[in-house]
């Protein structure tokens, strides 16, 4: 089960118009057009996850004011386990007012810090397999014991920071964004990063930098980047809550971490080409990742065919092709008729390929299960049983071309 535990808060945006200025001081005057009301926070990460048609259970504080009980209506909408106590004093609400082209005017906060206790009865709940999202918006509901009492029942722990690292000691993983971090532990650097993530006891740490990526280390030294371009920026408020939700869904779909971060990142980069805190639905963690396969040792018309199919199926089109070794073990001693090195950078050349990997075993199934592509295109030797990777992805056949295949031109090299 996914347990969300953090801040939750009403977002109301207000949009208008600004043609003259203020009389009464050098402002702009907004002539107020349309009013739109979402979850914001903890609840937010909550809002995505069930877009995603996740079911996930959300806890925080509110109060009994109208914006709690508009903020309910807005949950209860989603279908999640809502488990909110309305001990606080205000219901945190976040009023952003937008002039034209989208424009952020001001930002009016509502909010007083939370005194009371949520954690104590969420620890009561949780199991060992549970996935723990900590959703911190430095709003009170997190305390500096909070997480210390959740690794009594779980080490799943995924945390979104808004305070001292001391609060997270011990989490499973830790996802500041650059600014947050460089609070931190100064300037972004790898080995001081995985130096800084070991001092709180982190297994992984990930720092998000918007339109320049996600920073992905591993308490064993690993390091990886990711970065996903976006179209346009309109709007980055909300692009956070959804890049946390995306990387728990992939957590929960069985992904890798880093598969599942740079699933998220391509989501957030979707999501800060809308205007205002709109949740990811299914199209936006819909990549279009489209992968095919084989020696393409000598290309010919029924390989150009395939290829430019393929791309037809997707967004983006991987080739894998096998290394030299490999294709010996398949195709005999006297093959490849070219390295390699050469397969591959004929293959890049093509306009329909986005990207070729190079494997090494007989069959594509370790590769497969890292790049976890979203349709499979093999030609009608194949059927959807014996594709490699049938179990990981949709498989398409594409109807084979007679009389084109590389042993047919070799056979009449020969002759």
């Amino acid at each position: 089960m996914i347990k969300i535990l953090g801040d939750v808060m009403l977002d109301r945006w207000i949009k208008g118009t600004a043609t003259r200025m203020s009389p009464e001081a050098p402002i702009p005057i907004i002539l107020k057009q349309d009013e739109n009301l979402n979850a914001g926070g903890a609840a937010n990460v909550a809002v995505n996850l069930a877009r995603l048609k996740i079911k996930v259970d959300i806890w925080g504080a509110m109060s009994n004011d109208i914006e709690g009980f508009t903020l309910l209506n807005l949950l209860a909408y989603e279908g999640m386990s809502i488990n909110i106590k309305r001990d606080a004093d205000y219901t945190t609400e976040k009023t952003r007012i937008i002039g034209q082209g989208g424009h952020h005017v001001v930002r009016l906060d509502r909010e007083k810090f939370y005194t009371g206790n949520v954690d104590d009865d969420f620890v009561e709940t949780l199991e060992r397999d549970d996935i723990v999202v900590i959703s911190d918006y430095a709003k009170g509901v997190i305390k500096i014991d909070t997480v210390s009492k959740i690794l009594s029942k779980t080490h799943n722990i995924f945390v979104d920071p808004k305070q001292s690292p001391l609060f997270y000691t011990g989490a499973f993983l830790v996802k500041p964004n650059m600014k947050e971090y460089m609070i931190w532990n100064g300037d972004f650097e790898v080995a001081s990063a995985i130096k800084f993530m070991r001092k709180y006891d982190w297994t992984w740490l990930i720092i998000t930098e918007g339109s320049k990526g996600v920073h992905i280390l591993h308490t064993d030294g690993h390091y990886h980047h990711h970065k996903e371009p976006s179209k346009e920026v309109a709007d980055v408020s909300g692009a956070g809550d959804a890049f946390l939700a995306v990387l728990i869904y992939g957590i929960n779909k069985g992904y890798s971490v880093k598969q599942s971060c740079e699933l998220a990142c391509y989501a957030a980069a979707r999501n800060v080409e809308k205007q205002g805190v709109v949740p990811v639905s299914p199209q936006d963690i819909d990549r279009g990742v489209v992968w095919t396969n084989g020696v393409f040792d000598i290309i010919h018309t029924g390989h150009l065919e395939l290829l430019k199919f393929a791309k037809s199926q997707g967004k983006k089109l991987i080739v894998g092709i096998n290394d030299d070794d490999s294709v010996k073990r398949l195709k005999g001693a006297d093959r490849p008729i070219n390295k390699c090195e050469v397969r591959k950078k004929q293959l890049e050349i093509l306009s329909w390929v986005d990207s070729v990997v190079v494997f090494s075993e007989d069959t594509p199934k370790n590769i497969l299960e890292k790049i976890r592509p979203d349709v499979i295109v093999k030609g009608g030797d194949y059927t959807v049983e014996t594709t490699v990777g049938n179990d990981l992805a949709k498989v398409i056949i594409f109807p084979k071309l007679e009389g084109y295949s590389t042993s047919n031109i070799i056979n009449k090299l020969v002759k």
